[in-house]
């Protein structure tokens, strides 16, 4: 009888040691996932001037809120750490340029979206809540058209910047989470024919689903 007690042990620890790799594989979709989602919000945009230097021109309804539509796919590594992708159309603004009677002479419009990539950080929290914020690079791009006596010009650029964003989230299933968030793009673009330093950030409310 004692000649078995090394090989029952062995057979105890392998079965110990199989549910521990086994637990271990189970659990590794539920910290280590990827997602998708979009959202839509309003952006707003400061700085635009369009004005083309006629002065004493002013610009008015360039920088103003406007509907926002974006994308964006992440892979959560941990339940506290991710990376993440996103496009944004932060829309387009219609404005009008004034002389020093305040009457209209020329009209524009201003176009920019963005698209970064940023690490991640969410803090679990009770009841299916989580709080995130995100840091990474923004690639931000504008383009703005202006007609006025005279004048019938465009400019366009693109622009490197820090990214920051915050927010709160809340899971309706597992898989399933509504999400909402505030991301600002820094500088989007700044050099002639903008007048000066666009800078832009955006509020959305979105959905996303992790698989």
């Amino acid at each position: 009888m004692s000649s078995n007690h090394p090989t029952e042990t062995s057979k105890v620890k392998t079965i110990i040691s199989a549910c521990a790799i086994a637990a271990a594989l189970v659990s590794m979709p539920a910290s280590a996932q990827w997602y998708v989602g979009a959202g839509v919000g309003s952006s707003k945009i400061t700085g635009v001037d369009g004005s083309q230097g006629i002065a004493p021109n002013s610009v008015t309804g360039a920088n103003s809120n406007k509907g926002s539509a974006k994308v964006f796919l992440g892979y959560q590594a941990t339940p506290n750490w991710g990376v993440e992708g996103q496009y944004t159309d932060l829309g387009s603004r219609d404005f009008q340029i004034r002389n020093g009677a305040n009457a209209v002479i020329g009209t524009g419009a201003y176009r920019s979206s963005q698209f970064s990539i940023a690490g991640t950080g969410t803090l679990p929290m009770s009841s299916g809540f989580s709080l995130f914020g995100k840091l990474g690079v923004t690639s931000n791009s504008g383009n703005v058209n202006v007609v006025a006596p005279g004048v019938n010009a465009s400019a366009s650029g693109s622009q490197s910047s820090l990214m920051v964003g915050i927010g709160a989230a809340y899971n309706i299933t597992p898989a399933l989470a509504v999400r909402l968030e505030y991301e600002d793009f820094g500088k989007m673009i700044s050099g002639s024919g903008f007048g000066g330093t666009v800078r832009g950030n955006n509020v959305s409310l979105g959905l996303k689903y992790a698989f």
